[in-house]
């Protein structure tokens, strides 16, 4: 899909930072297509499952955070699901994993603002 190309660019690990026209534009991608939200829900998953790399695994949690603020309901929805924050934020976190502080602290976060009671710019 158009979703993909934009996605590994925007969590390519030799970014010093965060794009974010690129991680507004992504979310525009997503709000164009029926397909959108799972789309980019699957392609994002795929990007953190096992990696890593910190710095990749981090620009993709920042492209989530994005996409979850503003991607309406639909994304809002595959994010806050139980199986996605246990078998994907979760396991990030855990010591085995050896996460920095900040991946920690972002992973938190998004667990706090993907709550169903915190959706935001719903539909």
């Amino acid at each position: 899909t158009d979703f993909v190309l934009p996605q590994k660019k925007a969590t390519d690990g030799s970014l010093q930072s965060e794009n974010w026209a690129l991680n507004m534009e992504i979310c525009d991608i997503i709000n164009e297509t029926e397909e959108g939200p799972k789309d980019a829900f699957r392609a994002i998953k795929k990007r953190i499952i096992g990696n890593k790399n910190f710095h990749e695994v981090m620009l993709a949690l920042t492209v989530l955070e994005t996409c979850v603020k503003n991607c309406g309901h639909r994304f809002h929805a595959l994010v806050a699901s139980q199986d996605f924050v246990e078998s994907v934020l979760v396991r990030i976190i855990l010591p085995k994993n050896n996460p920095p502080t900040i991946v920690h602290d972002k992973v938190l976060t998004l667990i706090q603002l993907t709550r169903p009671d915190r959706c935001r710019n719903c539909l």
